[in-house]
Formats: C-alpha cells, structure tokens, sequence
C-alpha cells in the first residue's frame, strides 16, 4: 500500500491505496480527541516528515487556553502487506487534569463493492459475516451494524473486512498487547462514561456514512462501546477516558493488514495466523501437571456419585451442578447430556477404573448407566433430558441458563439468580417452553454417543452389554427416519419424534436455523455406521454433512451449538456450533474419505481459532481471576451476544478433532491451537496446590467474566455468568466440565501414551 499526506487547508490528513487503485483507505481527521464532559476536536497532522521510510506526522491539539495535548503518530512498513502506525499522546499543558479519549476512522473502499452489503466482516467471538442467520437483513442481535468491541473481549485483537467482489480484505489489529486494566465499580457502570487507568482500548467497524460503498474500521483509546450487551439488553453504550494533566502521556500501536482470499474464512485465516506468529505465547500452562489435574477431576467427580436404592429402579448418577463454594449441592437432578452429561462421566469413571484398579468406579459408573437404560429412553428410542429424584419423573428443557424455571414459577425469584433483565427476555419463552415435552438434538445425542463410548469400553474389558449396544442402534434407526429431507435435523423433537418449532425465537424460523441440529448426530451415527456397515446410516451422514458445508461453512453462519441463551434468540452464532459441525465434518471424512468434508472441517478449525483468546487478559489483584494467576490462552468465548466477555470450558473436548485435522492436513497452526487450548483451559481448576477457594479438589467452573455482561444490576444474590465484574467466575460448576477434560486426556493416551501435548505434536508430525 502507498501512503500520502494529503493538504487541506494547510493541513494533512492520510490516504492509503494499492497498486492498482482498488482498495482505498482514507483518515480524513487521523485522530478526535473526546474530553470527558466536554468537546470532541477533530484533529489534523501540522506537520507529517519522512526519515528513512517512515513518516512523522504530529498535530497540537489545543483544547482551550489552559490545556493542550501533542500528538505524534509514526507511519511504516511493517512486513508483506502491513502498515503500522504508532500513536504517542502527551499533555503539554494543563491547569487541571481532564479525561481524554482518542479515535481514528479508517474509510475503507474496495472498488468492487457497491453497498455494505458486499462486505463481509469477521469480528473475533462477536460478528460473522453479517450476524443475520434469520436473513431479515439486520444484525440478530444488537439490531445495528455500529459495532465497537473492549479489547479484552477481543480474542485476536483484530478485526477483518473482506470485499466478495474483489476477494481483497483488510484487518486492522491492535499492534501492542494490553498488559494492565483498573476493575470498573458499579458506580462507573452507572456514569457510562468515566476516568479509568487502564491499557484496554477498544476496535470496531460500521458503515459509512460518506459513500454507500465504503466500512468504516475504527479503534478507540481508552474503549468506547458504542452498542453493547456490556451493559443491558438495550444496547447501552458506554466508555472509558485516560486521566491526563502536564507531563501524562500514553502510547499505544495499530496495524493495517491486506491481503487477497477466497473468503471471509480465509481472511480471518490468514490474519489470525499473523496474530499467533506475533503475540501468541504457547506455553499456556497452568501451575500443577495434566496428571493432578486428572486426580483431582477424577476424585471429584466419583465423589458426586450418589444412589436412591429406596426409589423405583433406584436412581443413580453424578450430581456435578453445583456452586463450588457450597460443596455438591442438593444432588436431586440427573441430566443426561450437554451440563449434566451423565453418560461421559461414566465413560471417564470407566476409564478410571481401568487405570486405578478400582473396582467402585466401575460400579458407579454402570450402575448410572443401568437406570439410564431401565428407565430414561422413551418407546420411541429417544432419551429424556431430565429426571427429579424428589419427584421420579421426568422433566424438560429446564438446562443451562433456564434451569431456574425447574425449581420456581415466582419472577422475583428467579429474578435473584438470572437477574432482571434475562427473567424478562426469557420468561415468555420459559412459558412456551412448558406446553412440550420433548428434548434438544443435542442433549440426545450426546447421550447416546458416550453410551456407546462406554459400550466400547466394557466389550474391551471383556463385558458385553447387548442392551446399551441396541439402544443406540435404536435410536440412530429413529434418527434416520426423522432426518430431513434436505438432510438436516432440527433442533429439538418431541419425545415421539416430532419436529418442535414453536417458538421460533428459541427453535428457528427458516430452514438453516431449525435445521441447525443437523451439526450433532453425525458422531454416533458414524459409531453404528462402522459396527454394523449398513450404508443407510452412511448415506444419513454424507446428507447432513453436506448440508452443513451448504448452509454454514460456505458464509460461515455456524450457529446453533447450544440450547440456552440469554438472549430471546436461542438460535445463535456461537463456538459450539463450530465445534461440532467441524467433527461432524471430519467424521464424515474418516468414514468415506471425501476430500471436501476434510477441507471443510479444515475451515471450520480456522474458523475456531478466532474464537480461541491468543493473548491473556490483565485482571486486577482483588479478583478471584487475578489473585489466582488465571490466563486466558487457549479460552474460547462462548457466543457473539457477550462476545469474549464471557469465555468457557467446551473447547478442552474438541481438542483431539483439531487435532486430527492438524494431522492430515499437515497444518502446524491448527496444532498450536490445539495446544495453547489443551493447556489453557487447565487454569481456574482447583488443586490441591491452589484450592482458588472452593469446597474440594478437581472443581473448575463453566465459565469466567474476561469483562463485563449485562451489568447493570444490583442484586447481591445474582448467581450465574451476567451482572458479574470482570475477573469473577461464574459461580457454576457441572459435569460436563471435567467429562470433557478427562475424556480428551483419555485420547491422548489412548493414542500416544502420554499427557504431554509437545511430545504428541511431534509424533503428530514425524509420520
């Protein structure tokens, strides 16, 4: 890119374009500076001068007689396709200190596009692509495309745009890597705009307002949110201000990334790589071995084992939902698949069981898999989600976020654990939700997966268990008769097997949306497919894993990998979806060999690693995540409604997929990022080094608050992931948390004989 200082009105301002004229990127102010309580000043360079292939622009910036500050900005070369500007701020002059925030408006243009709509923009863990799976042209969730995100909701600390006329983009990075960040008080939250010491900035993007042709790609220092769940489902905005007075100064560093793809997946592709060759620090290691991790979640999890002999078909499982602080909890709820995960733990007890000699492992283990088998399948061959101990019955939908409705219809109750302003988005649905008696795609499937991983594991053991075998079969049978035509599934059924698609708001309301449940059944189906070779079951997955490569990894729409939301639209862009439309994928491939399902998968691990933090977030000391050294490497965010402010613990499963996707494609960033997740996602585990103040060893909760989340709340009995202060954790802990870890720790040595990730890339790599 050339880069000129145009003049006007004797002053200059920056203008970038390529060889050939067909991107333009234009500042016609390089910087305005906001004065908190006051005015914004537009502000040109004075003077720009080149010394050895860098320019030198710098501009006064004289707020009123009392107080100035001096801006010098440094343009350069900074590699094959890059341009960086470093910004230094200083106050020359003050009579008192003052609050200042400072912006920069990229106008970018790509001669090929003739409105916004012929941009694609990946912004990483919050917009993909346009945020619009219900195709009404808008974005699902904050209902605008003025979109400004913290940088420590920023995974990458980028964001990319690329043009599908020209298959040109560009991505503007936060150079620097913030290091230090003051927690904001509910006072703060409160004023929305305020004096903050901290190294967190913020980037963003919106269209323009200039040409219908041009983005704007923006970055702010400190942060401003211009549109933000940070606050209330409203959108509020809100922002932080540098405390300047004589002698303060500030620096802080951006780059400009171009580059051609042959989509937005590639795009994002190829800037993240960048970011992993410049700020990624593998060893992500948190301080105690993967084999006292593995102790510890092993001994926790048996422990929540109980049994209710004095109850029909004596009730058994793992009761692992539960507040860390407050021990195992009342331990009357048997979820079988996505929190709960029944059958996983019993897998990994079962695989614990092998390994210590310990006979009471296994017990439990099948015992909790007995009462499954005896009491919890419908005559249709589908699974209940759900059973209360206290009540011996079954129940529905009442997981993740909406598992207070199980227990109580009194709002202002269910108002002192979800908070205000999730009870009033998701109580009309809660209310809907209570007509079916049904289950997720995913929770069914899930259970019948790991029942057949557990299967596998007794029959090697020399115990045949016909009954858990047929059940699956059974239930893949009822599967292929109720897969959609075009080879979808949807997203929940009745407990016959009929379709559920009210309300739409929670089950979908077009064809990619209801469909999305087509991203689970592929793992088991593939299991029965290879035990009993009937091609049906092939042929059910080579449907969906096309339609998966039709509908989601083509415009990378990949939604719909959990059930709960705090947000009315369930069906949402999230991680999940990712994950398991990528196994999915390489499953496929595994069985039939099809190149285009292993570059498909391929893509959709690229597209994970833009939800995959490469940085580690600052927390203050006074957190629970500061005090206790937690880094956030390797941590996936959750979905794009609170971005990275909130990371959790589902990626540690998905490891081994990434993994095998490394291997056959000979791609050594996807082992790296299998890696720093392995690894990572070790940290807020209590051991019996750092207990991090919960009940016992092996507990490590759902999730942690990098920033904030529908934070305007009050309520000192909030439990759960929003209204929490960056640095807190979520307060839950459950089962699927440490099924997840040992299963993946089980693969590892199943497969190479070792828990150390290093060793294993190398044999990876060595074939």
């Amino acid at each position: 890119m050339k880069i000129t200082f145009p003049q006007i009105y004797g002053h200059h301002y920056v203008k970038m374009e390529n060889k050939n004229n067909s991107t333009r990127i234009q500042l016609d102010f390089p910087a305005r500076v906001q004065i908190l309580g006051g005015k914004n000043i537009r502000t040109r360079y004075d003077h720009v001068k080149e010394e050895q292939g860098r320019y030198l622009a710098g501009a006064a910036i004289r707020v009123n007689a009392e107080y100035e500050l001096c801006l010098t900005d440094t343009w350069y070369p900074a590699g094959d396709g890059q341009i960086r500007l470093d910004r230094r701020v200083e106050c020359v002059k003050s009579a008192e200190k003052k609050g200042i925030r400072v912006t920069s408006e990229f106008r970018m243009e790509d001669a090929e596009a003739k409105s916004f709509d012929d941009y694609q923009i990946l912004f990483p863990g919050a917009f993909y692509n346009k945020n619009d799976t219900d195709e009404d042209g808008m974005d699902d969730y904050l209902g605008t495309f003025e979109q400004d995100y913290k940088d420590d909701r920023n995974p990458g600390l980028l964001e990319t745009v690329w043009c599908s006329g020209s298959g040109q983009y560009t991505a503007l990075i936060r150079a620097d890597v913030p290091s230090a960040d003051e927690t904001i008080t509910r006072e703060q939250i409160k004023e929305r705009h305020f004096l903050l010491d901290t190294e967190i900035g913020s980037l963003g993007f919106s269209p323009s307002s200039y040409k219908m042709n041009e983005v704007i790609l923006r970055c702010d220092f400190p942060f401003c949110e211009r549109n933000s769940f940070c606050l209330n489902v409203d959108g509020s905005g809100w922002a932080g201000y540098r405390k300047m007075e004589q002698g303060d100064r500030f620096e802080i560093s951006y780059i400009l990334a171009f580059g051609q793809a042959e989509d937005l997946t590639e795009a994002g592709w190829q800037v993240s790589k960048l970011q992993m060759d410049r700020i990624l620090q593998e060893d992500a290691a948190a301080p105690f071995t993967m084999e006292e991790s593995m102790e510890c979640r092993r001994e926790m999890t048996h422990n929540s084992y109980r049994e209710f002999p004095e109850k029909e078909n004596e009730p058994a499982g793992y009761f692992v939902h539960f507040s860390p602080r407050k021990s195992y909890g009342k331990q009357n709820i048997l979820e079988y698949g996505f929190s709960g995960q029944q059958q996983m733990l019993a897998y990994v007890m079962l695989r614990a069981a092998e390994d210590l000699k310990d006979g009471e492992y296994r017990r439990r283990a099948v015992k909790t898999l007995e009462f499954f088998m005896k009491k919890c399948i419908h005559g249709s061959g589908i699974p209940y989600g759900l059973y209360d101990v206290d009540k011996e019955d079954y129940i529905f939908w009442w997981t993740g976020v909406l598992f207070p409705f199980q227990y109580s219809q009194d709002r202002n109750e269910l108002e002192k654990y979800l908070g205000v302003q999730v009870v009033e988005s998701i109580l009309p649905v809660a209310e809907e939700l209570k007509k079916h008696k049904g289950n997720y795609t995913r929770t069914m499937i899930e259970s019948m997966y790991y029942l057949w991983l557990c299967y596998e594991t007794e029959k090697k053991n020399g115990c045949i268990h016909e009954d858990w075998k047929q059940a699956v079969i059974r239930f893949c049978d009822k599967f292929t008769e109720i897969q959609n035509e075009d080879g979808s599934w949807n997203r929940a059924y009745t407990m016959s097997g009929e379709p559920i698609r009210e309300p739409e708001m929670w089950f979908g309301c077009n064809r990619i949306e209801r469909g999305s449940g087509v991203i689970f059944p592929i793992e088991v189906m593939t299991k029965v497919y290879l035990e009993t070779k009937d091609e049906k079951y092939l042929n059910s997955c080579i449907k969906a894993a096309d339609f998966i490569c039709r509908y989601y990894v083509k415009d990378i729409k990949y939604i719909g990998g959990l059930n709960d939301t705090t947000h009315k639209k369930s069906v949402k862009i999230d991680a999940v979806g990712v994950m398991f439309a990528m196994r999915s994928l390489l499953f496929t491939y595994e069985i039939c060999r099809e190149q285009k399902y292993l570059r498909a998968a391929e893509k959709a691990a690229e597209v994970l690693s833009t939800w995959t933090f490469l940085w580690d977030v600052p927390y203050n000391k006074g957190t629970v995540l500061g005090d206790h050294g937690f880094k956030t490497t390797g941590w996936a965010g959750c979905d794009v409604i609170p971005a990275g402010s909130y990371v959790d613990t589902e990626f540690i499963e998905f490891v081994p997929d990434v993994m095998r996707i490394a291997q056959y494609c000979k791609n050594p960033y996807l082992a790296k990022l299998a890696k720093i997740v392995y690894l990572g996602m070790q940290h807020g585990t209590s051991t019996y080094r750092d207990m991090y103040g919960y009940k016992m060893a092996g507990v490590q909760c759902e999730g942690y608050m990098n920033s904030l989340w529908l934070s305007d709340s009050e309520n000192p009995e909030f439990s759960g992931a929003v209204a929490k202060l960056k640095g807190d954790d979520n307060d839950t802990c459950n089962g699927l948390i440490n099924g997840q870890n040992l299963a993946t720790m089980h693969w590892f040595l199943d497969h190479y004989g070792t828990l150390d990730v290093d060793t294993v890339i190398d044999q990876m790599f060595s074939c």
